[in-house]
Protein backbone atom coordinates (compact mmCIF):
# COMPACT_ATOMS: atom_id res chain seq x y z
CA UNK A 1 0.00 0.00 0.00
CA UNK A 2 2.96 2.65 0.42
CA UNK A 3 4.22 1.92 -2.37
CA UNK A 4 0.91 2.66 -4.43
CA UNK A 5 0.46 5.58 -2.45
CA UNK A 6 4.02 6.79 -3.51
CA UNK A 7 3.23 6.61 -7.09
CA UNK A 8 0.15 7.79 -7.14
CA UNK A 9 1.27 11.07 -5.40
CA UNK A 10 4.01 10.78 -8.16
CA UNK A 11 1.51 10.74 -10.53
CA UNK A 12 -0.31 13.84 -9.25
CA UNK A 13 2.38 15.95 -9.35
CA UNK A 14 3.47 14.75 -12.83
CA UNK A 15 -0.47 15.82 -14.40
CA UNK A 16 0.14 19.32 -12.49
CA UNK A 17 3.51 19.63 -14.48
CA UNK A 18 2.31 20.99 -18.05
CA UNK A 19 5.69 21.69 -18.75
CA UNK A 20 7.21 18.83 -17.67
CA UNK A 21 4.80 16.84 -19.85
CA UNK A 22 5.40 19.17 -22.86
CA UNK A 23 8.76 18.23 -22.71
CA UNK A 24 8.40 14.59 -22.40
CA UNK A 25 5.67 14.47 -25.93
CA UNK A 26 5.61 17.36 -27.94
CA UNK A 27 9.46 18.31 -27.94
CA UNK A 28 10.32 14.58 -29.41
CA UNK A 29 7.84 15.12 -31.46
CA UNK A 30 8.65 17.96 -32.80
CA UNK A 31 11.90 17.07 -33.24
CA UNK A 32 10.94 13.82 -35.47
CA UNK A 33 8.66 15.79 -37.87
CA UNK A 34 11.54 18.34 -38.27
CA UNK A 35 14.44 16.07 -38.68
CA UNK A 36 12.24 12.87 -41.15
CA UNK A 37 11.03 16.21 -43.59
CA UNK A 38 14.45 18.21 -43.28
CA UNK A 39 16.28 14.83 -43.97
CA UNK A 40 13.90 13.38 -46.69
CA UNK A 41 16.77 14.32 -49.71
CA UNK A 42 20.27 13.36 -48.60
CA UNK A 43 22.74 15.38 -46.52
CA UNK A 44 25.54 13.07 -46.56
CA UNK A 45 26.44 13.49 -50.05
CA UNK A 46 27.18 16.78 -49.19
CA UNK A 47 28.92 16.43 -46.17
CA UNK A 48 31.90 15.00 -47.99
CA UNK A 49 31.47 11.68 -46.25
CA UNK A 50 33.38 8.40 -47.97
CA UNK A 51 31.61 5.43 -47.70
CA UNK A 52 33.06 1.74 -47.73
CA UNK A 53 32.30 -0.44 -49.83
CA UNK A 54 33.32 -4.36 -50.17
CA UNK A 55 34.23 -5.70 -53.27
CA UNK A 56 33.60 -9.58 -54.09
CA UNK A 57 35.76 -10.27 -57.84
CA UNK A 58 34.95 -13.74 -58.66
CA UNK A 59 36.16 -13.48 -62.48
CA UNK A 60 39.41 -11.18 -61.66
CA UNK A 61 39.69 -10.12 -65.48
CA UNK A 62 41.60 -7.01 -66.84
CA UNK A 63 38.01 -6.31 -67.55
CA UNK A 64 36.15 -6.04 -64.39
CA UNK A 65 39.32 -4.44 -63.02
CA UNK A 66 38.89 -1.77 -65.14
CA UNK A 67 35.73 -1.41 -64.55
CA UNK A 68 36.07 -1.61 -60.30
CA UNK A 69 39.23 1.03 -61.40
CA UNK A 70 36.24 3.67 -63.33
CA UNK A 71 34.55 3.30 -60.15
CA UNK A 72 37.02 3.86 -57.76
CA UNK A 73 38.04 7.69 -59.17
CA UNK A 74 34.75 8.68 -57.64
CA UNK A 75 36.18 10.10 -54.23
CA UNK A 76 32.91 9.27 -52.56
CA UNK A 77 33.46 5.51 -52.25
CA UNK A 78 36.50 3.61 -50.78
CA UNK A 79 36.36 -0.23 -52.33
CA UNK A 80 37.81 -2.64 -50.33
CA UNK A 81 38.64 -6.29 -51.22
CA UNK A 82 36.81 -8.76 -49.35
CA UNK A 83 40.38 -10.82 -49.61
CA UNK A 84 41.90 -8.59 -47.51
CA UNK A 85 39.15 -8.86 -44.50
CA UNK A 86 40.40 -11.37 -42.06
CA UNK A 87 39.14 -15.09 -41.95
CA UNK A 88 36.23 -15.70 -41.31
CA UNK A 89 34.62 -12.62 -41.75
CA UNK A 90 30.78 -12.73 -42.61
CA UNK A 91 30.41 -10.10 -45.55
CA UNK A 92 27.14 -10.44 -46.00
CA UNK A 93 26.43 -10.05 -42.13
CA UNK A 94 28.57 -7.35 -41.67
CA UNK A 95 26.76 -5.09 -44.52
CA UNK A 96 23.53 -5.96 -42.72
CA UNK A 97 25.30 -4.44 -39.79
CA UNK A 98 26.18 -1.07 -41.50
CA UNK A 99 29.81 -2.33 -41.20
CA UNK A 100 29.94 -1.78 -44.89
CA UNK A 101 27.94 0.39 -46.87
CA UNK A 102 27.71 -1.61 -49.59
CA UNK A 103 28.83 -5.05 -51.52
CA UNK A 104 29.67 -5.35 -54.68
CA UNK A 105 29.80 -9.24 -55.76
CA UNK A 106 31.09 -9.41 -59.78
CA UNK A 107 29.94 -12.44 -61.32
CA UNK A 108 32.29 -15.30 -62.02
CA UNK A 109 31.61 -14.96 -65.88
CA UNK A 110 30.57 -11.12 -65.66
CA UNK A 111 31.85 -9.93 -68.98
CA UNK A 112 33.54 -13.14 -70.84
CA UNK A 113 30.48 -15.65 -70.65
CA UNK A 114 27.59 -13.67 -69.69
CA UNK A 115 24.30 -14.37 -71.04
CA UNK A 116 21.35 -11.90 -72.21
CA UNK A 117 19.74 -10.40 -69.31
CA UNK A 118 22.05 -11.40 -66.91
CA UNK A 119 23.78 -9.00 -64.21
CA UNK A 120 27.44 -8.14 -64.23
CA UNK A 121 27.45 -7.32 -60.69
CA UNK A 122 24.89 -7.61 -57.74
CA UNK A 123 24.69 -4.72 -55.19
CA UNK A 124 23.84 -5.33 -51.41
CA UNK A 125 23.02 -2.29 -49.99
CA UNK A 126 23.47 -1.56 -45.94
CA UNK A 127 20.18 -1.09 -43.77
CA UNK A 128 21.31 2.69 -42.79
CA UNK A 129 22.70 3.68 -46.79
CA UNK A 130 20.70 6.38 -48.26
CA UNK A 131 18.60 5.97 -50.78
CA UNK A 132 20.66 9.02 -52.88
CA UNK A 133 23.48 7.57 -51.84
CA UNK A 134 22.74 4.53 -53.30
CA UNK A 135 21.52 6.23 -56.61
CA UNK A 136 24.70 7.27 -56.68
CA UNK A 137 26.78 4.38 -56.64
CA UNK A 138 24.20 2.73 -58.74
CA UNK A 139 24.51 5.04 -61.65
CA UNK A 140 28.59 5.09 -61.22
CA UNK A 141 28.84 1.36 -61.25
CA UNK A 142 25.86 0.97 -64.04
CA UNK A 143 28.36 3.83 -66.38
CA UNK A 144 31.30 1.22 -65.51
CA UNK A 145 30.15 -1.36 -66.54
CA UNK A 146 28.09 -0.06 -69.52
CA UNK A 147 31.67 1.39 -70.70
CA UNK A 148 33.47 -2.05 -70.49
CA UNK A 149 31.00 -3.80 -72.29
CA UNK A 150 30.58 -1.74 -75.28
CA UNK A 151 34.27 -1.77 -75.24
CA UNK A 152 34.43 -5.55 -75.42
CA UNK A 153 31.51 -5.56 -78.20
CA UNK A 154 33.45 -2.46 -80.00
CA UNK A 155 36.92 -5.43 -79.94
CA UNK A 156 34.75 -7.75 -81.31
CA UNK A 157 33.26 -5.62 -83.90
CA UNK A 158 36.60 -4.44 -84.68
CA UNK A 159 38.15 -8.41 -85.60
CA UNK A 160 35.49 -8.29 -88.46
CA UNK A 161 35.61 -4.46 -89.41
CA UNK A 162 39.41 -3.43 -89.22
CA UNK A 163 38.47 0.12 -90.30
CA UNK A 164 36.72 0.47 -86.79
CA UNK A 165 40.13 0.50 -85.21
CA UNK A 166 40.72 3.43 -83.04
CA UNK A 167 36.64 3.73 -82.01
CA UNK A 168 35.88 5.14 -78.78
CA UNK A 169 32.67 4.32 -77.48
CA UNK A 170 31.06 6.42 -74.52
CA UNK A 171 28.03 4.78 -73.08
CA UNK A 172 25.44 6.81 -71.90
CA UNK A 173 22.51 6.41 -69.56
CA UNK A 174 19.57 4.55 -71.35
CA UNK A 175 17.68 1.86 -69.57
CA UNK A 176 19.14 -0.39 -71.12
CA UNK A 177 22.23 -0.10 -69.25
CA UNK A 178 20.26 -0.99 -66.09
CA UNK A 179 20.06 -5.01 -66.49
CA UNK A 180 23.91 -4.76 -65.93
CA UNK A 181 23.56 -4.31 -62.42
CA UNK A 182 21.00 -6.11 -60.21
CA UNK A 183 20.17 -4.30 -56.34
CA UNK A 184 19.17 -5.90 -52.71
CA UNK A 185 18.71 -4.41 -49.73
CA UNK A 186 20.08 -5.60 -46.39
CA UNK A 187 16.52 -4.54 -44.86
CA UNK A 188 14.68 -6.45 -44.34
CA UNK A 189 11.17 -5.66 -43.12
CA UNK A 190 7.43 -7.85 -43.18
CA UNK A 191 6.54 -6.74 -46.85
CA UNK A 192 9.02 -4.51 -47.64
CA UNK A 193 11.62 -4.57 -50.60
CA UNK A 194 12.80 -0.89 -50.97
CA UNK A 195 15.58 0.71 -49.01
CA UNK A 196 15.25 2.72 -45.74
CA UNK A 197 14.03 5.88 -45.84
CA UNK A 198 15.22 9.20 -43.50
CA UNK A 199 12.12 8.12 -40.97
CA UNK A 200 13.47 5.04 -40.44
CA UNK A 201 16.51 6.66 -38.60
CA UNK A 202 15.09 10.01 -37.49
CA UNK A 203 12.62 8.05 -34.95
CA UNK A 204 14.03 5.76 -33.01
CA UNK A 205 17.14 8.68 -32.70
CA UNK A 206 14.67 11.11 -30.86
CA UNK A 207 12.80 8.71 -29.43
CA UNK A 208 15.81 7.83 -27.96
CA UNK A 209 16.97 11.70 -26.31
CA UNK A 210 13.38 12.35 -25.59
CA UNK A 211 13.37 8.81 -23.17
CA UNK A 212 16.17 10.51 -21.58
CA UNK A 213 14.49 13.79 -20.59
CA UNK A 214 12.51 12.69 -17.56
CA UNK A 215 15.53 13.57 -16.24
CA UNK A 216 13.90 16.48 -15.91
CA UNK A 217 10.65 16.55 -14.02
CA UNK A 218 11.93 13.21 -11.83
CA UNK A 219 14.66 15.27 -10.65
CA UNK A 220 12.44 18.46 -9.85
CA UNK A 221 9.73 16.68 -8.31
CA UNK A 222 12.30 14.83 -6.15
CA UNK A 223 14.23 18.18 -5.35
CA UNK A 224 11.20 20.17 -4.53
CA UNK A 225 9.59 17.95 -2.08
CA UNK A 226 13.38 18.31 -0.34
CA UNK A 227 12.91 22.08 -0.44
CA UNK A 228 8.92 22.25 1.10
CA UNK A 229 10.28 19.31 3.74
CA UNK A 230 8.06 17.02 2.21
CA UNK A 231 10.58 14.43 1.72
CA UNK A 232 11.42 14.72 5.20
CA UNK A 233 7.73 13.81 6.84
CA UNK A 234 7.92 10.87 4.55
CA UNK A 235 10.79 9.85 5.80
CA UNK A 236 9.24 10.19 9.50
CA UNK A 237 7.22 7.14 8.03
CA UNK A 238 8.86 3.31 8.15
CA UNK A 239 8.86 3.03 4.54
CA UNK A 240 12.23 1.71 2.80
CA UNK A 241 14.41 3.90 0.76
CA UNK A 242 13.81 1.51 -2.28
CA UNK A 243 10.05 1.63 -2.07
CA UNK A 244 10.40 5.68 -2.38
CA UNK A 245 12.58 5.37 -5.30
CA UNK A 246 10.54 2.78 -6.97
CA UNK A 247 7.05 4.63 -6.48
CA UNK A 248 8.79 7.49 -8.01
CA UNK A 249 10.35 5.41 -11.69
CA UNK A 250 7.63 3.41 -12.26
CA UNK A 251 5.22 6.35 -13.08
CA UNK A 252 8.35 7.72 -15.44
CA UNK A 253 8.63 3.86 -16.98
CA UNK A 254 5.17 4.23 -18.37
CA UNK A 255 5.67 7.64 -19.31
CA UNK A 256 8.29 6.30 -21.38
CA UNK A 257 6.46 3.43 -22.72
CA UNK A 258 3.57 6.02 -23.60
CA UNK A 259 6.27 7.51 -25.61
CA UNK A 260 7.81 4.82 -27.38
CA UNK A 261 4.20 4.03 -28.52
CA UNK A 262 3.07 7.34 -29.70
CA UNK A 263 6.62 8.85 -31.35
CA UNK A 264 6.24 5.20 -33.60
CA UNK A 265 2.29 6.28 -34.36
CA UNK A 266 3.86 9.50 -35.45
CA UNK A 267 6.39 7.89 -37.58
CA UNK A 268 3.20 5.67 -39.05
CA UNK A 269 0.88 7.98 -39.88
CA UNK A 270 1.97 11.75 -39.26
CA UNK A 271 4.75 11.89 -41.00
CA UNK A 272 3.72 10.46 -44.09
CA UNK A 273 0.69 12.64 -44.62
CA UNK A 274 3.06 15.65 -44.05
CA UNK A 275 5.45 14.80 -47.13
CA UNK A 276 7.47 11.95 -45.27
CA UNK A 277 8.14 8.29 -45.71
CA UNK A 278 6.03 5.51 -43.71
CA UNK A 279 8.02 4.35 -40.60
CA UNK A 280 8.21 1.05 -40.73
CA UNK A 281 8.14 -1.06 -37.49
CA UNK A 282 10.21 -4.05 -38.61
CA UNK A 283 9.34 -7.89 -37.57
CA UNK A 284 9.54 -8.30 -33.82
CA UNK A 285 7.64 -6.41 -31.41
CA UNK A 286 8.94 -8.70 -28.74
CA UNK A 287 12.48 -6.81 -29.62
CA UNK A 288 10.67 -3.53 -29.52
CA UNK A 289 9.58 -4.03 -26.38
CA UNK A 290 12.63 -5.29 -24.75
CA UNK A 291 14.93 -2.68 -25.92
CA UNK A 292 12.42 0.07 -24.91
CA UNK A 293 11.93 -1.80 -21.44
CA UNK A 294 15.61 -1.40 -21.50
CA UNK A 295 16.60 1.73 -22.34
CA UNK A 296 13.90 3.07 -19.86
CA UNK A 297 15.55 1.57 -17.22
CA UNK A 298 18.70 3.10 -18.20
CA UNK A 299 17.31 6.57 -18.20
CA UNK A 300 15.35 6.27 -15.16
CA UNK A 301 18.89 4.96 -13.47
CA UNK A 302 20.39 7.93 -15.14
CA UNK A 303 17.60 10.50 -13.94
CA UNK A 304 17.25 9.48 -10.53
CA UNK A 305 21.46 9.78 -9.79
CA UNK A 306 20.99 13.21 -11.31
CA UNK A 307 17.77 13.69 -9.00
CA UNK A 308 19.71 12.25 -5.66
CA UNK A 309 22.75 14.23 -6.34
CA UNK A 310 21.47 17.71 -7.13
CA UNK A 311 20.86 20.46 -4.34
CA UNK A 312 18.58 22.97 -6.79
CA UNK A 313 16.22 22.35 -9.44
CA UNK A 314 18.52 24.62 -11.49
CA UNK A 315 21.02 22.00 -11.10
CA UNK A 316 19.00 18.98 -11.81
CA UNK A 317 18.18 21.38 -14.63
CA UNK A 318 21.78 22.29 -15.65
CA UNK A 319 23.15 18.63 -15.40
CA UNK A 320 20.57 16.51 -16.63
CA UNK A 321 20.11 19.05 -20.27
CA UNK A 322 23.65 19.29 -20.73
CA UNK A 323 23.94 15.16 -20.12
CA UNK A 324 21.23 14.46 -22.78
CA UNK A 325 22.64 16.72 -25.02
CA UNK A 326 26.38 15.46 -24.77
CA UNK A 327 24.66 11.85 -24.88
CA UNK A 328 23.29 12.56 -28.08
CA UNK A 329 26.22 14.42 -29.38
CA UNK A 330 28.57 11.76 -29.03
CA UNK A 331 26.06 8.91 -29.33
CA UNK A 332 24.76 9.04 -33.27
CA UNK A 333 21.53 10.87 -32.11
CA UNK A 334 21.92 14.59 -33.13
CA UNK A 335 24.52 13.55 -36.26
CA UNK A 336 24.42 10.14 -37.45
CA UNK A 337 27.61 8.25 -36.73
CA UNK A 338 28.90 7.07 -40.27
CA UNK A 339 29.49 11.06 -40.72
CA UNK A 340 31.67 11.64 -37.71
CA UNK A 341 35.44 11.22 -37.86
CA UNK A 342 36.95 7.39 -36.95
CA UNK A 343 38.02 8.41 -33.75
CA UNK A 344 34.05 9.74 -32.64
CA UNK A 345 32.66 6.52 -33.73
CA UNK A 346 34.80 4.80 -31.71
CA UNK A 347 34.05 7.05 -28.88
CA UNK A 348 30.05 7.41 -29.70
CA UNK A 349 30.09 3.65 -27.55
CA UNK A 350 30.39 5.23 -24.40
CA UNK A 351 26.76 6.72 -24.77
CA UNK A 352 24.11 4.70 -23.73
CA UNK A 353 21.97 6.59 -25.84
CA UNK A 354 23.77 5.34 -28.48
CA UNK A 355 23.23 1.99 -27.32
CA UNK A 356 19.54 2.10 -27.47
CA UNK A 357 19.57 3.76 -30.78
CA UNK A 358 21.64 0.55 -32.45
CA UNK A 359 18.67 -1.65 -30.71
CA UNK A 360 16.14 0.30 -32.08
CA UNK A 361 17.75 0.27 -35.46
CA UNK A 362 18.30 -3.70 -35.38
CA UNK A 363 14.75 -4.19 -35.23
CA UNK A 364 13.57 -1.19 -37.30
CA UNK A 365 16.13 -1.08 -40.33
CA UNK A 366 17.84 -4.87 -40.35
CA UNK A 367 14.73 -6.93 -39.51
CA UNK A 368 15.97 -8.40 -36.40
CA UNK A 369 14.31 -9.41 -33.28
CA UNK A 370 15.38 -10.38 -29.74
CA UNK A 371 18.66 -11.87 -30.59
CA UNK A 372 19.60 -9.22 -32.27
CA UNK A 373 18.89 -6.60 -29.59
CA UNK A 374 20.19 -8.79 -26.73
CA UNK A 375 23.77 -7.16 -26.38
CA UNK A 376 22.66 -3.27 -26.33
CA UNK A 377 19.43 -4.30 -23.93
CA UNK A 378 21.55 -6.01 -21.40
CA UNK A 379 24.30 -3.25 -21.66
CA UNK A 380 21.17 -1.15 -20.68
CA UNK A 381 19.51 -3.08 -17.60
CA UNK A 382 23.22 -3.33 -16.32
CA UNK A 383 24.28 -0.06 -16.60
CA UNK A 384 20.02 1.60 -14.75
CA UNK A 385 21.02 -1.06 -12.71
CA UNK A 386 24.14 -0.02 -11.24
CA UNK A 387 22.94 3.88 -11.24
CA UNK A 388 19.46 3.05 -9.24
CA UNK A 389 21.70 1.25 -6.89
CA UNK A 390 24.21 4.16 -6.10
CA UNK A 391 21.05 6.32 -6.26
CA UNK A 392 19.47 4.27 -3.53
CA UNK A 393 22.45 4.41 -1.56
CA UNK A 394 23.04 7.93 -1.64
CA UNK A 395 19.69 8.71 -0.85
CA UNK A 396 20.08 5.89 2.25
CA UNK A 397 23.16 8.41 3.61
CA UNK A 398 20.96 11.58 3.02
CA UNK A 399 17.95 10.12 5.69
CA UNK A 400 20.69 9.22 8.07
CA UNK A 401 21.99 12.04 8.34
Amino acid sequence: MQLLAIIRKELLLLCRDLHGLLLLFVMPLVFILIMSLAMKSDFDRRSGVQLDVLVADLEHSSITQKMLDKLAQNEQFKLIKTEDLDDGVDVEQAIKKDKFSFLITVAEHAFTERAEGVAVADVLVAPATSPAMTQLLLAALMYAAAEQNMQLSLKALQEYSPELEGLSIVPDNAKQNESLISTRYAFSAKEVTEAPTSVQQNVPAWLVFSMFFVVIPLANTLINERQLGTFRRIQTIPVASWKLIAGKIIPYFFINQIQVVLMLIVGVTLVPLLGGDRLTLGNSIPGLVLISTALSVAALGYAMLIAVVSRTTEQATTMGGAGNIILAAIGGIMVPAFVMPEFMQAFAVVSPMSWGLQGFLDILLRGGGIAEVYPEAGSLFLLGAAMLGLALLLLHRHSEI
